[in-house]
């Protein structure tokens, strides 16, 4: 189990490939396995990828705190110091997205380029509106479907919806769930991906509740990286890098887009046709094939893909 001493910390990484430098960082409660089965490996034919499991997450060090996104960005400065990554492509889901973000604002010399998967930006939470969200009832009514009595007002208070869901989870029979009854499975219409093999890499996070357990009631982390933290649109606006947002067109943070656009000007946004939230989890394809064609754009040198693979065209989005 290959682990580093990264800012202090000891830290949880896989890295495969040779070339340009990618760096993986999955969402807050995940761990690297986000990226095992498809992306990694996708990616590793023409990089050199890294993936670590955030603090407090997978087999990394957990600390009672040290949570914000700007702790976070420290400790991706301390792995990438660690492993000799000079300058890396940044690649972000959910949180990890905004780890990536402030990464480039407090050490923008370490970072290439920017993919920011359904950015969890916290300055930008309270402007999403639920109540403008066109799948709000969608989303209601798999929520319900599922034994969640998630109030509107809670649905973007993560801790509350966690705690719920791994109630119920314990209640419907612990972690022999099928993929189709998860309760984090809030919306995605597609469903293109095997859920018996999405299910079976996410395993191991949802069948251990005594470990998310551990990170909602042994440290503050829920509480810390809903902060702002410093990453204020001003400090977004620094931001010179190569970027390309990525959203699902089910997403209810697809109305911030106005304000990241008009925040980074060097930030293209890309739309998924019929993904949500969990696109990254549920549809990881999508993912790869819009980060190989962008850093494809940006590393023209890169290894050719094999015949027959796709890196020049992403399924069925617009800019």
């Amino acid at each position: 189990m290959p682990k580093i001493v990264a800012n202090g910390l000891t830290t949880y990484y896989q890295q495969s490939g040779q070339g340009s430098d990618v760096v993986l960082i999955h969402g807050l409660t995940g761990n690297l396995s986000t990226w095992y089965l498809h992306v990694m490996p996708a990616l590793a034919k023409e990089f050199r990828v890294t993936a670590y499991d955030l603090r407090g997450h997978g087999y990394t060090e957990l600390t009672p705190s040290g949570y914000t996104s700007a702790h976070f960005a420290a400790d991706l400065e301390g792995l990438l110091d660690s492993l000799g990554i000079e300058r890396a492509h940044l690649v972000g889901y959910s949180f990890g997205a905004t780890v990536a973000l402030h990464c480039a604002v407090l050490c923008p010399s370490r970072v290439a380029s920017l993919v920011l998967a359904e950015p969890w930006i916290s300055v930008l939470r309270p402007l999403v509106d639920l109540k403008k969200w066109p799948y709000r009832e969608a989303a209601h009514a798999r929520f319900k479907s599922r034994g969640l009595a998630i109030p509107e007002e809670r649905w973007l208070d993560i801790d509350y919806v966690l705690r719920e869901a791994l109630r119920v989870q314990q209640e419907l029979g612990g972690p022999r769930l099928q993929p189709e009854s998860s309760p984090f499975r809030v919306l995605d219409p597609t469903q293109r991906a095997n859920p018996k093999e999405v299910w079976q890499f996410l395993a191991e996070r949802w069948s251990a509740p005594r470990r998310l357990l551990r990170l909602l009631d042994d440290t503050s982390a829920m509480k810390e990286a809903v902060e702002v933290a410093g990453l204020t649109m001003e400090r977004i606006a620094e931001v010179r890098r190569p970027t390309l947002a990525i959203y699902g067109e089910f997403s209810p943070f697809l109305q911030l887009v106005p304000r990241v656009q008009a925040a980074m000007p060097d930030c293209q946004v890309l739309v998924l046709e019929g993904a949500a939230h969990y696109f990254a989890l549920v549809n990881p394809e999508l993912l790869m094939a819009a980060v190989r064609k962008f850093l494809h754009e940006l590393t023209p040198n890169a290894v050719a893909p094999p015949p027959g693979e796709m890196s020049g065209s992403i399924p069925k989005g617009h800019v």
